[in-house]
């Protein structure tokens, strides 16, 4: 009698349980389509929406689509560029999936995952699949994917544990700066390059000068200086790492990373007058505290004390910059107000085994177009 009576409540729990659920799924999914935009012309047409400055476009590449768990809060710090509005008349509907005016009037984020950097590379540079196919791992692939995907778009690239701080938007037009947090030659005004934090070429790679980096890149579509390393990497790579296919990701760096890039950055600084395309830059480089004011956490001031205290083993450069640490007492650095980004270093994008990955359209409306 007892479990008769108790039976039409076990079964009202269980559908409430239900229609819960399916409550649920049904919101998800709602979200998630909501959450991408879809332009309906081809994705090499959106740079010309925004003829005067860089495209305000972010763009991030991940292996397929999704991003650790870990790195949710890091990229959704770039939601506060939704209330940010440009100035310019549109005033498509930001939620139209088929507007026929392109809303320029505010920041759009974009996401590329492997499969559409090689459908990209396929139909617009023929000239790097070969190369691009022998390519071993997921983080050399995205490094050359980054490239393509900048020059073919335009707009600002970030890693994925890159934070934003402050709006970004005056840099969307560098040469009106007048040099706020770029370097002081700088004289570029389609283009602003990051650079490394200053303790990794120094004390990483025993470099005496600084090394760009790859993480925080802003450019218009179609740069010389991309065109000059997408046309030139394939020769490069086979000439020097074709042959060597035992890489590991810390490869990369030298593969297609800031290494590579910093090749290639100083032969086309000293590219001949005559040899010089029209938008040609001296200098596109911004501070190292404009984009990554920190370090790598394992050369953080912790460590670099410990390194420092071994003189023996250092170079004159090192050895300046540790009496700098010194006379600072090793204090953790702190992040300037002048700072758009810091970079986390969390070395996940690739490493993502057993851990919890969640799709990037549920974290921010992501725009797609057709490649």
């Amino acid at each position: 009698m007892s479990a008769c009576l108790t039976f039409p409540n076990k079964w009202k729990s269980f559908l409430l349980i239900l229609v819960a659920s399916v409550l649920l799924c049904l919101l998800s999914a709602n979200w998630t389509s909501q959450s991408i935009f879809s332009y309906k012309w081809q994705c090499g047409e959106l740079p010309y929406r925004f003829p005067d400055s860089i495209p305000p476009l972010v763009h991030w590449t991940s292996k397929d689509g999704r991003v650790p768990a870990k790195l949710i809060p890091i990229v959704r710090s770039w939601r506060r560029l939704l209330d940010v509005r440009l100035n310019d008349s549109s005033s498509a509907d930001r939620n139209s999936s088929n507007a026929d005016e392109f809303p320029t009037d505010r920041w759009h984020f974009m996401h590329w995952d492997d499969k559409q950097i090689s459908e990209l590379i396929s139909k617009h540079y023929p000239y790097l699949v070969q190369s691009y196919r022998k390519l071993v791992n997921g983080l050399e692939r995205s490094d050359i994917g980054r490239l393509v995907v900048l020059h073919h778009v335009g707009g600002l690239y970030i890693d994925t544990d890159v934070e934003l701080l402050r709006d970004p938007t005056p840099l969307l037009r560098p040469s009106q700066l007048q040099g706020a947090g770029l370097t002081p030659n700088f004289d570029c005004e389609s283009a602003v390059w990051s650079q490394e934090p200053v303790e990794h070429p120094t004390f990483i790679f025993n470099m005496n000068k600084s090394l760009i980096s790859n993480a925080v890149m802003m450019s218009r579509a179609n740069h010389s200086f991309l065109s000059f390393v997408l046309k030139t990497w394939p020769s490069w790579f086979e000439r020097n790492w074709e042959k060597a296919t035992r890489r590991s990701v810390n490869d990369a760096i030298k593969v297609t990373g800031p290494l590579m890039l910093q090749k290639f950055y100083d032969n086309y600084t000293v590219l001949k007058q005559s040899d010089r395309p029209k938008d040609w830059c001296g200098s596109m480089l911004s501070e190292q505290d404009t984009f990554q004011p920190l370090s790598d956490l394992y050369y953080g001031a912790a460590r670099l004390k410990e390194v420092c205290s071994n003189a023996a083993k250092l170079n004159l450069l090192q050895r300046q910059y540790c009496k700098r640490l010194a006379d600072a007492k090793f204090k953790q650095k702190q992040i300037p107000k002048s700072s758009y980004t810091v970079h986390r270093f969390l070395h996940m994008s690739y490493r993502r085994y057993f851990l919890r990955l969640t799709a990037m359209s549920e974290i921010l409306p992501i725009l797609k177009c057709n490649v």
